[in-house]
């Protein structure tokens, strides 16, 4: 990994007032804590303590300010979300932004992008945290095509001071976590053409350690981090990548389980859930018994299969589902404020967002699917409009834009609006991932979109969609 290259004041202050909105359709057919309101495994997390989630101090859902920092064990499964300050717990249905709104309907213009930063090209993943102990959220962005990893770190004036770490293997995936338990958010690195997991241990003034490899039996595509063997320490488990390496017989179509030790470093990989080509993994208490369960998605065959935790770091009695086309991202959430786990997934062939409400033992309902925009790749759960029901928010690759669906607190959602990423009609950008804050600090939830340049003059980077007054 070469030395990191500070660059200040590299914000592209991209004006982008040219929105789109499409009311369409209705129906058509990461949830292992919080930290400061950081996101993992794809769940935008609440605004509470350092580390919040974990054991039976918040096993039935308070908020994630009722739990102070510290390590975090196997936890519960959450209750609903309390005042919009993010329901915490192992398996909580969503975090919120922390900040207070009143409810109302989500518009095309309920949101605005504003400013965009430049990262690496090919931006892939986001991860928020706070890195530098600012009391400021601040962004890390996954770049594929350059092998690079940025870290905006926020201060008063926005995320204007990035500093830039170059890979020797491209990123797929990023998360945070205080690995070590030392006060400061890590960072772990899932690479699609490199055999290992990559820890950068946080130095806690928004610079990172160099990369300390976990060596996994092929590359991998993305990763999510959890207890999965109740040890205290926190565990990460990746998804094969089938696009880029060549398949190894009797473990291509393997999950790899990575446990770690407690000091940022992770044990040699255990292959488990065989399946097809494995796009995207996620991890919750989806069966109540106080043990991770792990939710993959077969992307060849449309289907996610969710395996029980046996709380040893192994899973068994995998059950299978269908989903849409080509699903390429999936996570667990409680959308109908039952307790329950529901499973979401991102059906990007399909155009569309599967909802599998929970049942009880951890079971699923049949899907219900809602149309997206074209080619959806990560679906962010949160409160956007203060109604206490989750909202959803689809990075949509190949229609330049997000579409944001208005969730009716019964595991049903309105038909979605669409908000363009492009400043004008010759931009072409990808979104590819979204994360969700207030990064205006005016009360309402905002959210980031990591987007790549496809032509036209705008960078890839990282845009920011603001929520306005009218809403």
């Amino acid at each position: 990994m070469s030395e990191p290259k500070n660059r200040p004041n590299r914000a592209q202050a991209w004006l982008l007032l040219w929105l789109t909105t499409g009311l369409g359709c209705g129906p058509t057919d990461n949830v292992v804590g919080a930290i400061r309101g950081g996101q993992l495994a794809g769940v935008t997390a609440g605004g509470g303590g350092e580390v919040a989630g974990g054991g039976s101090g918040n096993s039935q859902g308070g908020t994630a300010g009722s739990v102070p920092p510290g390590r975090s064990g196997a936890g519960g499964v959450g209750g609903s979300l309390q005042a919009n300050a993010g329901a915490a717990g192992l398996g909580g249905p969503f975090a919120g932004s922390g900040g207070v709104v009143s409810p109302g309907t989500i518009t095309d213009s309920s949101f605005r992008p504003v400013i965009g930063y430049t990262t690496g090209t090919g931006p892939r993943a986001l991860a928020l945290g706070d890195v530098d102990a600012n009391g400021q959220l601040d962004l890390v962005v996954a770049s594929t095509d350059d092998a690079n990893v940025s870290v905006l770190l926020r201060d008063a004036e926005g995320f204007g001071n990035q500093v830039d770490y170059t890979l020797a293997a491209r990123p797929g995936w990023v998360a945070l976590h205080d690995l070590n338990y030392d006060g400061t958010l890590d960072l772990a690195v899932a690479s699609i053409d490199s055999s290992s997991v990559k820890v950068l241990l946080g130095m806690g003034d928004g610079t990172f350690a160099p990369v300390v490899e976990s060596p996994s039996t092929r590359s991998v595509l993305s990763l999510v981090l959890g207890d999965v063997n109740n040890d205290g320490n926190w565990d990460a488990v990746t998804a094969p990548n089938g696009d880029i390496s060549p398949p190894r017989p009797g473990e291509s179509s393997f999950v790899s389980v990575f446990l770690g030790d407690g000091s940022g470093k992770f044990d040699e990989p255990q292959l488990v859930a065989e399946g097809e080509e494995c796009p995207s993994v996620a991890l919750g208490d989806a069966n109540h018994d106080g043990k991770l369960d792990l939710a993959r998605l077969n992307a060849k065959r449309a289907t996610v299969s969710v395996l029980f935790g046996n709380g040893d770091g192994t899973f068994a009695d995998s059950q299978e589902y269908a989903t849409g086309a080509a699903p390429a991202f999936v996570t667990f959430a409680d959308l109908d404020g039952d307790g329950e786990l529901d499973l979401l997934t991102a059906d990007s062939a399909s155009n569309e967002v599967s909802i599998l409400l929970g049942l009880s033992g951890g079971a699923f309902a049949e899907r219900v699917a809602y149309r997206t925009g074209a080619s959806p790749q990560h679906v962010s759960v949160t409160d956007l409009n203060g109604d206490h029901h989750p909202d959803l928010i689809t990075a949509n690759a190949s229609d330049f834009g997000v579409s944001v669906l208005q969730g009716i607190g019964d595991g049903t959602f309105a038909g979605k609006v669409d908000f363009s990423a492009a400043a004008n009609p010759s931009d072409q950008p990808a979104p590819r991932a979204s994360a969700v804050a207030d990064f205006d600090g005016d009360g309402r939830p905002d959210f980031a979109v990591a987007t790549a340049r496809q032509s036209g003059g705008l960078p890839s980077g990282v845009l920011i969609f603001e929520a306005i007054s009218s809403q």
